[in-house]
């Protein structure tokens, strides 16, 4: 409040309209404040950042909007190691509202770092949160931390690929044997090809180099590929679709962005739609309700086929597949 007029300026009205202005821009500022919720965003892999958008974009339709209500802390980058630790331990100091995380080795480092904290953790999605040792019922989680799972759908998997590869008999599965997702996608492989007659090739592949050695070692007898979740061996995407054309073989990954980028099938999640399932979850949470009572949910998977790649390996698909299929990838030249 300004007084221009010099005859109602004298010393104490002005000081009394400046006491009164200053007052209001405090209250104003503080209401802001209290207005606005923290939530801090992060994943390890790059597919997470689709997650990441899709828990946004699940919060705003739920009324929760960036810049109005809610601010976002988040690096738009996957992070990994001492990255991915500092980022939580600043969400952990800035004592955010709620932490998002995208990929089980985010969700299990987030575990780590808020213990001892009421700070909640919703993950979007965890492959197995009981292998990854963050809790132990996914009925009754009992910590702070709930969420989305991906469904334990490695048996369907196979059996997929195998309806498109009937004579397979030997199946390349690289994995890094440190992520509890891979790993535990890889015992419930080893049941389902024991039944089917199956010998998986298994290949540790803990790092960016061993992935591209055991990439130019595929034995003349492998039949097929069979991609697990694992952030290691899945960013190298497009040099397993390279090499699974060159050598005409069929490529399953465990999501759908895969056959997007030109994997054969996928049995899986789409990954922003399992961010936006976990921002329902949020939303209770940031209405009262604890993780800790909140049953753990399970995202949907859908058939991806890609028809392009298919003709690529002179592969037929058989035609309850392609009808089944939520996502269909067709070659350019052609519209059947």
């Amino acid at each position: 409040m300004i007084f221009k007029d010099k005859k109602f300026c004298n010393s104490n009205i002005c000081a009394t309209a400046l006491m009164f202005s200053f007052a209001l821009f405090l209250l104003s500022g503080c209401g802001d404040k209290a207005e606005f919720l923290s939530i801090g965003l992060i994943t390890n892999n790059a597919n997470g950042l689709k997650n990441v958008q899709g828990f946004k974009d699940g919060l705003a339709d739920l009324g929760y909007l960036e810049g109005k209500n809610v601010r976002y802390f988040s690096e738009n980058v996957p992070l990994k190691g001492q990255a991915l630790n500092d980022k939580l331990k600043s969400f952990v100091e800035k004592k955010v509202d709620l932490i998002f995380t995208a990929g089980t080795p985010t969700g299990v480092a987030a575990h780590r770092v808020t213990a001892g904290t009421d700070i909640p953790v919703i993950f979007g999605v965890i492959a197995d949160p009981i292998k990854a040792r963050v809790m132990s019922d996914l009925s009754s989680p009992g910590g702070n931390l709930s969420g989305v799972k991906i469904s334990n759908n490695q048996a369907l998997r196979m059996d997929l690929l195998i309806q498109l590869k009937p004579k397979a008999k030997q199946i390349l599965v690289p994995y890094n044997p440190n992520d509890f997702a891979a790993s535990s996608a890889v015992e419930q492989l080893e049941k389902s090809a024991d039944l089917l007659g199956i010998e998986l090739i298994k290949k540790a592949c803990p790092d960016d180099e061993t992935v591209l050695r055991v990439l130019g070692t595929i034995s003349e007898d492998v039949d097929a590929i069979f991609l697990v979740p694992d952030s290691v061996v899945n960013k190298r995407i497009m040099d397993i679709v390279k090499v699974s054309l060159e050598r005409k073989l069929p490529l399953s990954g465990p999501s759908n962005l895969q056959v997007e980028k030109g994997a054969l099938m996928a049995y899986g999640i789409v990954h922003h739609e399992a961010g936006y399932h976990a921002a329902r979850m949020a939303y209770q949470v940031l209405q009262g309700v604890s993780p800790a009572d909140l049953p753990v949910e399970t995202a949907e998977s859908y058939l991806g086929i890609n028809l392009a790649t298919a003709q690529a390996i002179g592969l037929q698909v058989p035609d309850h597949l392609i009808r089944d299929a939520k996502i269909i990838i067709r070659p350019a030249n052609n519209e059947t």
